[in-house]
């Protein structure tokens, strides 16, 4: 297996004539644009834009806009350079400020001069910030030193239109688009599926967006959709219908009018059968009514382990960014290939591991181009060198070149500086160990070049001559320059990188693609994936009794013989599959079902087993008592109440049935009788008792709210416990449970709770408030002294219906006015009261 990358680049279109452009010119605004068809240098000097003769003036501050005429192209672009008709001298203390945009207020692409670029620079309008496609000049001179200025080549066409790849998926041609991530992820599918691929970019950039420019639509781009172990189809579109359940890798490569080529990629994964192997019941029979589990497998180890074969997935890379190679002098250029997918200790080991290093390349001149590649740890080895002059300004990228190469050029270049690619595109391959060819020096000294497809019609060649362009041969595959062993130690994955060096004006150049072909033998085991489980469920039946919304679930069959559950799953992809078991069914035993029974005894009845083999009685719990465990019925007791647990086991087939008895509790009540005061409230709280079998009352345990069985309610129909009373009555409390019912009856009186005394009496009245006296009903204990003004005790009495009638213990009648009073009292039920007061004596 092979893997290619690819990186691409693109044309632009121009006509050469003959005017000079001058830093004092009015400027060539959106109203008075550039002629793009008449700007283009005559050769050999390649250059049209000057500031002037001479030395620039000091104190300059002048401004020049170079706007396209969008008719003709869409974006200016210049290149300054310090050699063959070139020139770049900018005082450091001066500046040449370059916007992108048709004023001073556009966006800065930089400020420049000899000391931040000694050797010149290139720029361009963007796309992405300038529709208008202009680029303003402002230079500044503060009078300090003046330079040379410059000699340049200003430019102005239809430059390559970034567009952006996208690829829908649709499952069967309708619904939503099913590729997730979006454009570069997967489309997941059941066996038997189809998917309609689309190819859907975006042309923000377009001359039917921009009004500018050349057109880019879906219906003008070309399309080749490549599919792994599947082949190559064309069109925007493609139908595809996996052929067997494995995965996929979907590479479409989109094509505009330039030719300029983006690459996106996606992957197409077929969804594995599950392996049911572990999905049953436990047993292979039950015996009839017997519980017993179905196990749904939920784990790779035993159920649905989905063994994925390998799948024609390519490994690692992304095409790189498009790289125009303007003229230029010591300018480098780079476009790298993200490469993944090797395991991350996989290492270069020698250069057997390389089989090819592919470029689609055009150059008007490889004798001042050099050209490396710098692997993930930044080792870099010489594709190839043909350039030996001595730079000016700047550093060779690779020291000790041929030299070789006038009148000869990479590709089929149209030798128009700024200009065209030539077409159709060229490639030229390189192995360190698979070359038929040596060098690109060594062929060229020896001659082995042949015409390109551009004839003179005008166009001098470099070297000034007239006839054919001359160009490298791609017949074969060459040597490169470099030593690939060089590379040993270097990761493979990570960017791998492509730099040109361009050491002298005039020409240029495009890189259109390029990639690297391992060798077979570094490959990793091709990418797997893993189906998972996103739900599951056994096919609904009456005998399922729990466990329906988990995989393992409890069955109690209801009829003899074979019966059948079906086990359901559906995987990430969405995709359904299912097994149906098989369980026979024997015939069970029998018991009573729960119940009941009073006088703590049971006698068991209706036991039957299978065939009458019999069978043995048991109760987890030691206070059951059974007369005889093996009979089919026999008698079961306790002492206490409860409910108690107790299971036959049938001998024919090993199974356990298990009843539940409830023994209610004999039971006792009592409420107390009680007097309450006047007007108030009173909890009038029943005491509940159960008791075992046989015992003393003092044996017997209080319990609120007993088991569910016992229940209680007062006479007048109430339940409420503890009952709220505000007045005397009597109160029957009924309590009962499945086997007994016991009452109890509460007098509720009133008792006095407080002692009320008259505060005046007149001796001489006949209504009856001519004596002291309290109320003496339910006072047990009772002491009062009078007292008066002075604080001496004049009169006491410890009669409760007693009272003062206006004397002194003495027998003395008392004068009339204000006495205190004490009283001291204990009333029924222990409670005692103090109260004192005043009271009037008149006569």
């Amino acid at each position: 297996m092979k893997i290619v990358f690819s990186v691409f680049f693109a044309f632009i279109s121009f006509v050469a004539l003959n005017q000079v452009l001058l830093l004092s010119d009015p400027d060539y605004n959106q109203a008075n644009p550039l002629n793009c068809s008449g700007i283009i240098p005559p050769p050999p000097s390649g250059t049209n834009f000057s500031d002037g003769a001479g030395n620039y003036a000091p104190n300059m501050d002048e401004v020049l806009v170079l706007c396209p005429d969008l008719t003709q192209g869409s974006k200016v672009s210049i290149a300054f350079a310090t050699n063959i008709g070139f020139e770049f001298n900018i005082d450091p203390s001066d500046t040449l400020f370059i916007y992108d945009g048709p004023t001073t207020s556009s966006p800065l692409l930089g400020a420049f001069n000899s000391g931040t670029n000694p050797v010149g620079f290139y720029v361009q309008a963007s796309f992405a910030n300038n529709p208008s496609g202009c680029l303003t000049l402002r230079f500044v001179s503060n009078g300090t030193n003046e330079g040379t200025g410059w000699v340049a080549n200003v430019a102005c066409g239809d430059f390559p239109q970034p567009f952006v790849p996208h690829i829908e998926a649709f499952k069967n041609g309708v619904g939503p688009n099913i590729l997730n991530p979006l454009d570069t992820g997967y489309v997941d599918l059941c066996f038997g599926d189809s998917v309609l691929l689309v190819a859907t970019p975006t042309f923000p950039y377009a001359s039917e967006v921009t009004g500018t420019g050349y057109s880019q639509t879906i219906a003008n781009c070309t399309y080749l959709w490549t599919i792994g172990g599947s082949g190559q189809s064309t069109g925007s579109s493609v139908w595809f219908t996996p052929p067997a359940r494995s995965g996929y890798y979907v590479d479409l490569k989109i094509t505009d009018a330039v030719p300029q080529i983006v690459n996106t990629n996606c992957k197409v994964r077929v969804s594995q059968i599950p392996i049911f192997a572990g999905t049953g019941p436990l047993e292979d029979s039950v015996c009839l009514g017997q519980n017993t589990n179905l196990i749904g497998g939920v784990t790779a180890q035993d159920t649905v382990g989905v063994t994925v074969p390998g799948g024609e997935y390519q490994v690692g890379g992304i095409f790189a960014g498009l790289t125009f190679l303007p003229d230029g002098a010591g300018q480098q250029y780079e476009t790298s290939i993200g490469i993944s997918g090797f395991d991350q200790t996989t290492l270069i080991t020698s250069a057997a591991n390389f089989d090819q290093l592919c470029l689609d390349i055009e150059h008007s001149y490889i004798g001042d181009i050099e050209i490396t590649l710098t692997c993930p740890n930044g080792t870099t080895v010489s594709i190839m060198n043909a350039y030996n002059g001595t730079p000016f300004g700047w550093t060779a990228l690779v020291p000790g070149g041929c030299g070789s190469g006038i009148g000869t050029s990479l590709g089929n270049d149209t030798n128009i500086d700024g200009g065209a690619p030539g077409s159709p595109v060229w490639s030229y391959c390189f192995s360190p160990t698979n070359a038929t060819l040596g060098t690109i020096c060594a062929e060229n000294t020896a001659g082995n070049t042949i015409p390109n497809d551009y004839t003179a019609g005008g166009i001098n060649l470099p070297n000034g001559t007239t006839g054919n362009n001359i160009a490298m041969d791609t017949n074969g595959v060459y040597l490169p320059d470099g030593n690939f062993n060089d590379f040993i130690g270097c990761p493979v994955n990570g960017n791998w990188t492509i730099t040109v060096q361009d050491n002298q004006g005039i020409d240029d150049g495009y890189i259109f693609q390029w990639g690297i072909f391992f060798n077979a033998a570094l490959y990793p085991e091709t990418e797997g994936y893993q189906n998972t489980l996103v739900s599951d469920f056994w096919t609904a039946d009456p005998t399922i009794i729990s466990g329906q919304n988990d995989t393992l679930i409890t069955i109690q069959p209801d009829v003899t013989g074979n019966t059948f559950y079906t086990y359901n799953v559906t995987d990430n992809f969405g995709c359904a599959y299912d097994t149906t078991v098989t369980l026979y069914v024997m015939d069970l035993p029998s018991i009573f079902s729960d119940t009941l029974a009073c006088n703590y005894v049971y006698q068991v009845t209706g036991t039957s087993s299978f065939n009458n083999y019999g069978g043995v009685w048991s109760s987890t719990d030691p206070l059951i008592f059974i007369s005889n465990i093996q009979s089919n019925n026999p008698q079961i007791s306790t002492n206490f109440a409860g409910i108690y647990p107790v299971s036959f086991t049938d001998e024919a087939c090993n199974v356990t049935l298990t009843s539940n008895i409830e023994f209610p509790p004999y039971i006792y009540t009592q409420v107390l009788d009680t007097n309450i005061c006047p007007g108030s409230s009173f909890e009038l709280d029943p005491l509940i008792l159960n008791t075992p079998k046989d015992s003393l009352l003092s044996e017997w345990t209080q319990q609120a709210n007993y088991n569910p069985s016992t229940t209680w309610f007062w006479g007048d129909g109430a339940t409420e416990i503890p009952r709220i009373i505000s007045g005397a009555g009597t109160y029957i409390f009924h309590l009962k449970n499945a086997c007994y019912e016991v009452t109890d009856t509460a007098s509720i009186g009133i008792k006095p709770c407080d002692i009320t005394a008259p505060n005046i009496i007149v001796m001489s009245s006949l209504a009856g408030n001519n004596i002291f006296y309290v109320n003496s009903e339910g006072i047990v204990s009772f002491d009062c002294v009078i007292i008066n003004r002075w604080g001496n005790v004049i009169y006491e009495y410890t009669d409760a219906a007693g009272g003062w009638d206006g004397k002194t213990a003495d027998g003395n009648k008392v004068e009339e006015g204000t006495y205190f009073y004490r009283i001291k009292a204990i009333i029924e039920g222990g409670e005692e009261l103090i109260k004192h007061g005043f009271v009037v004596l008149k006569y």
